[in-house]
């Protein structure tokens, strides 16, 4: 990512990082790169504190800072950077002054102001990396639009209560926060501060973060990339979850277009033969707020992540013999997949077209 063959660390550098140099991934050339590395942190709260610790302890060059909010006594639980003295007083200030004592080589840029659409181009077109801290939905949509305007990684991070989502967006082409998130699913939502929050949920997902963040800066495979990593801290259980970007979906959708849909096909003539002899069952595919805002009439919703499950191949096969299931969705990518997998069940099924 970030050109490292000049020699940029001064010895009290070599001393800071020492445990840092001896490891493989990471040496000499791997820490001039964290050095040359500009990385922003939107909202210095419970998820932009401990990113900021570790950035800056692992030897990030130049750390920006984005929030307009003051310190408050209820942020005290999980912002761990503040203590009550802090109360009142702007986050971007505190958190420079504590930072700088942690590793005084690390050049510190506020920007003690609200992020939004105005400002955002000038603010993020300076840093290499974005780390999304924020607990506004709104914000994640300006920072989703920007980072993909200017070619920068955007590094994710959300939780609700114990329950956590984390994923790399925009690198190397991949896909978008507003791919996984559609506006139209968040429209009646404002923000995620609402709930409850223990300080070692947001702690675990900067964590991760910033993790996925340095091995970028160092050139080491992430695992974050076109996955969202799902987490439920209360049962320790953990997923990753295959995500597409629109631009990959559309070519796999054509060249399956092109092969495959000879067959899955009902056309009219053969769709009044087989009424005669079956009744047919409508299953749109789409995600539920695709099928509220428009669905065929007597369609049954029936997104496509729910067919892998136990409960939904036994209704399926239920009813396999009073009927033909007709496949819908408004791409054919997805019938496709849907098809395949009832056909794997045995499920006589066919695609019908938007």
């Amino acid at each position: 990512m970030l050109n490292s063959n000049d020699n940029i660390l001064t010895e009290e550098e070599y001393n800071l990082y020492s445990k840092n140099l001896i490891l493989e991934c990471i040496g000499k050339n791997g820490q001039n790169r964290l050095k040359k590395s500009k990385v922003l942190v939107i909202g210095a709260g419970g998820l932009g504190c401990p990113a900021m610790i570790y950035l800056i302890t692992s030897g990030i060059g130049y750390l920006g800072i984005i929030d307009s909010d003051k310190i408050e006594i209820s942020n005290l639980n999980r912002q761990i950077l503040y203590n009550f003295t802090d109360i009142d007083k702007y986050k971007t200030n505190c958190a420079k002054d504590k930072l700088r004592k942690m590793n005084p080589f690390c050049k510190i840029i506020l920007h003690s102001y609200k992020f939004n659409e105005n400002n955002c181009t000038e603010i993020i077109q300076y840093y290499d990396l974005i780390i999304d801290c924020t607990d506004s939905i709104k914000t994640r949509y300006i920072i989703d639009n920007c980072c993909n305007k200017l070619h920068k990684v955007h590094m994710y991070g959300a939780v609700n209560k114990f329950n956590v989502h984390i994923s790399t967006f925009n690198y190397q082409n991949s896909v978008k926060y507003s791919e996984i998130y559609p506006l139209s699913k968040h429209s009646q939502i404002r923000d995620c501060s609402n709930s409850g929050i223990l300080g070692v949920t947001t702690g675990y997902t900067a964590i991760i973060q910033i993790i996925e963040t340095i091995k970028i800066i160092l050139g080491i495979k992430i695992k974050l990339s076109n996955k969202l990593l799902i987490s439920d801290l209360i049962n320790l259980t953990e997923k990753q979850i295959k995500v597409y970007s629109t631009k990959a979906t559309c070519e796999k959708e054509k060249n399956l277009v092109k092969y495959e849909l000879k067959g899955m096909h009902l056309d009219e003539s053969k769709l009044i033969k087989k009424k005669r002899k079956k009744h047919f069952f409508l299953l749109d595919v789409r995600n539920n707020n695709e099928f509220q805002e428009k669905h065929i009439k007597r369609a049954v919703n029936l997104p496509i992540n729910e067919f892998k499950k136990n409960k939904t191949k036994k209704f399926l096969n239920k009813y396999k013999e009073k009927g033909i299931y007709l496949v819908y969705c408004k791409s054919n990518y997805r019938s496709i997949i849907v098809y395949k997998i009832l056909k794997s069940y045995n499920i006589e099924n066919y695609i019908i077209k938007d």
